[in-house]
């Protein structure tokens, strides 16, 4: 069967888990399969293409969004709902192409007129949901903001999404949360829907045996304010015992903020970004994973790596989270650093 695969970044131009999600689906349906990936490239920087898979670039200016003001974001935003030269484009690598199946990730910089070329070529269409970006552009809800999903802007947002996306044959979903939320706003009237959680296989050589008191804390994941990273270091300079330390893995648009709020001090260490088996080792060598997320997470990738190396997982009670924690995991309330430093002493009781 020939598949083509669609997601709006992929390696070397990636920042989240979407990506990785996209890269574990492409290599195990490679093994029977011949694959195929559509995704966009930037104008500049040029950080090389991914020579793993037969890609597809679409130029756009996604990537580098975030770098931009809030009236360029608007009217992009805003050409990207509209975008038929991006359609046009990928109607012609489906039709000249012509797979068995699509299956879509993320469209946010493919246009959403994107999906419109899989249903007009009536090519078997699956969608991944890995967040809200059908409901909101920002692709974010934060905690106690919930009505941003309510707002007529995004309201009129919803229904031209509604319009373009329509109803692909199956629409799978990591959590029940993210699939509800966009079921009962309208969204694939006639689609089937697919719950698939995120699970790692990790060697039994690997795992942890957990054990004493829960004293070094991790993070690992993206440094900006939806992953609640300035939370945590504010937090735990506030309320962490002298002997506890707490470790960070990631990069991103606060990672300045994030040092200086640490100021120095002694106890927290920055890694930076860290390849797959060093964070592997690192996560291993905590005694608790602090998944302190500020807005409406759909599976935290994280989760599951902590969870297939035994590492205990401590994590904000929001979205899809709940529904990724194992049964000795704990949940503390969003933004509260008191009921955060109760569930550590709860690990450690």
């Amino acid at each position: 069967m020939k598949i083509c695969l669609i997601n709006n970044l992929l390696p070397p131009y990636n920042r989240g888990g979407a990506e990785k999600v996209l890269i574990k689906m492409a290599t195990d349906l490679k093994q029977k399969n011949d694959v195929f990936i559509i995704t966009t490239r930037p104008h500049k920087p040029d950080l090389g293409i991914n020579s793993d898979f037969r890609t597809l670039y679409i130029k756009s200016n996604y990537y580098n969004l975030y770098k931009k003001n809030i009236i360029y974001r608007l009217f992009w935003q805003i050409s990207n709902i509209y975008s038929f030269k991006q359609f046009q484009e990928i109607l012609h690598i489906l039709n000249t192409e012509k797979p068995d199946l699509v299956i879509t990730h993320n469209l946010m910089g493919l246009g959403h007129m994107s999906a419109l070329a899989i249903s007009q070529l009536a090519i078997t269409h699956h969608h991944f949901l890995h967040d809200i970006q059908l409901l909101h552009p920002s692709g974010l809800m934060f905690y106690s903001k919930e009505r941003i999903l309510n707002s007529l802007p995004a309201k009129i947002y919803q229904k031209l999404s509604r319009k373009f996306i329509g109803s692909p044959d199956l629409i799978i979903s990591p959590s029940n949360w993210l699939l509800q939320e966009h079921l009962r706003r309208g969204f694939f009237p006639t689609s089937k829907t697919e719950i698939r959680p995120f699970t790692e296989t990790i060697e039994d050589s690997d795992k942890t045996t957990p054990s004493g008191p829960k004293k070094n804390l991790f993070f690992a994941g993206q440094i900006e304010k939806h992953k609640g990273i300035i939370f945590l270091i504010k937090a735990f300079l506030k309320l962490a015992p002298d002997d506890f330390t707490l470790k960070i893995a990631g990069t991103g648009s606060l990672l300045k903020k994030a040092k200086k709020i640490a100021k120095n001090d002694k106890r927290i260490t920055f890694f930076g970004n860290l390849d797959k088996a060093v964070l592997k080792t690192e996560m291993k060598k905590s005694d608790l994973l602090i998944v302190p997320s500020s807005c409406y997470e759909n599976s935290p990738l994280i989760i599951s790596e902590a969870r297939a190396l035994k590492v205990p997982v401590l994590a904000s009670r929001i979205g899809g989270i709940p529904e990724a924690v194992g049964k000795d995991d704990k949940l503390f309330t969003p933004l509260s650093a008191s009921d955060l430093f109760a569930k550590i002493k709860d690990f450690n009781k």
